[in-house]
């Protein structure tokens, strides 16, 4: 199941990149369509788990099933073989888990000149966040967007646009309320805070190296390797990629393919984490003074590139 999955999210990535429309929030999407069939939101099954009831859940992302999900006893045995480098996937696959608070911003796309860039702050202990999410291509911001989860009230706005719109958590219709709470709470941030790019390096370890080091004066783990055709065909090639040690938090990612250029990347700018989130009243805050609000779809068809692709999603409908 994993591996037909995975080549799916990467095309799909990568497509979408290419193309420029709404990168992110449509792998989001795919995701979180997953989550809602009964799978953890990463394209494995949960096996025993009819709902995601935060309360029954040991874990901070309640879409995470509660053991890691291997795919059968082979898998499990693979990694009992290579336990350091588990130790790294299972960090990365439940970062929630370690991470309290955390602020920074990053980079990622195909290029510099077609790119996204995220500013956030996350505070998961109080269920607060806010992102901003620039659209870049041919070097220019085509498309700001922004989040506030706050007091269990969602609000994305485009600011360009001045258009907003607003989705209580509790008691909505349309999903359960963790699976609402989970895809807000990540929005944007979950790219470096809890990176599915763990997919990457999971059931492939003689592939893969790795040294320990320190990067934004946090210990980390550097690895490098090559990613084969069985992970994804599109980032087929010579790879690198930093976490942090103690959250598994994904802070740079490099792929190659078959070349020397990059043709992938998530770059880490800057970044704290559990170190408090100073003056919160003021950074969770988001003015939509102005702007008009609008429904969930009329939202998402207004988005940069967005048309074409925002009736086919049943996540934001």
């Amino acid at each position: 199941m994993l591996k037909k999955i995975l080549p799916v999210i990467f095309v799909t990535l990568l497509a979408l990149l290419l193309v420029g429309i709404k990168w992110y929030p449509e792998l989001s999407r795919f995701w979180m369509k997953h989550a809602d069939k009964g799978h953890d939101g990463r394209g494995t099954v949960q096996a025993g788990r009819t709902s995601y009831d935060q309360k029954h859940s040991r874990h901070r992302d309640p879409l995470l099933s509660e053991d890691f999900p291997f795919e059968n006893k082979q898998q499990e045995a693979f990694a009992k073989k290579y336990p350091k480098q588990f130790h790294i996937v299972k960090k990365m696959y439940y970062s929630w888990d370690y991470v309290d608070n955390a602020q920074g911003e990053f980079e990622w796309g195909d290029s510099k000149k077609n790119m996204e860039r995220i500013r956030f702050y996350v505070d998961f202990e109080n269920k607060r966040n806010f992102s901003e999410d620039e659209k870049i291509k041919d070097g220019k911001v085509i498309e700001t967007q922004r989040v506030l989860l706050k007091d269990g009230v969602a609000v994305r706005q485009l600011t360009q646009k001045h258009l907003f719109t607003k989705e209580t958590i509790k008691n909505n219709p349309r999903a359960s309320a963790a699976s609402l709470e989970t895809h807000y709470l990540g929005l944007y941030n979950r790219f470096v805070t809890s990176s599915e790019w763990y997919a990457l390096i999971y059931n492939n370890y003689p592939d893969w190296t790795y040294k320990t080091g320190e990067k934004f004066g946090l210990p980390v783990y550097q690895i490098e390797g090559e990613i084969t055709p069985e992970i994804s065909e599109e980032l087929t090639g010579r790879f690198t990629m930093t976490v942090a040690k103690e959250t598994g938090v994904l802070l740079d990612l490099k792929c190659y393919g078959k070349g020397r250029k990059v043709i992938f990347f998530v770059t880490v700018k800057d970044i704290q984490i559990n170190r408090g989130i100073k003056n919160p009243q003021a950074v969770f805050r988001l003015d939509v003074s102005g702007d008009k609000e609008v429904s969930r779809k009329v939202f998402n068809l207004s988005g940069v590139g967005s048309q074409a692709e925002g009736e086919k999603s049943g996540w934001d409908r």
